[in-house]
């Protein structure tokens, strides 16, 4: 079994795991401290989980993450705004 057949098993499996929990997140706050990294997710700008993560594991997923939304712009043709983009667009249009 190569690495991806590994990741899509476990994948599968973990999603079917009853009690799992799902959290739904549309904004964060990041930090970095001596040893690790701090995700505060939030939705509707209300804090809602925190997630640590080692420097390697953050880095990965921060690859993973680009590589995949990269990829779904490419096939789509349509490029994601990030919330920075959209703040901006908003406050843009606030001025005319």
């Amino acid at each position: 079994m190569n690495e991806a057949e590994k990741m899509n098993k476990q994948l599968k499996e973990g999603l079917e795991i009853p009690d799992l929990q799902n959290i739904y997140a549309n904004g964060f706050i990041t930090a970095i401290g001596n040893g690790d990294v701090v995700i505060l997710l939030k939705n509707n700008d209300k804090p809602i989980a925190s997630l640590n993560l080692s420097y390697t594991v953050a880095k990965s997923l921060c690859q993973i993450l680009g590589t995949a939304i990269s990829s779904l712009e490419q096939k789509t043709g349509n490029v994601i705004m990030t919330t920075h983009d959209v703040t901006k667009a908003m406050q843009e249009g606030k001025k005319e």
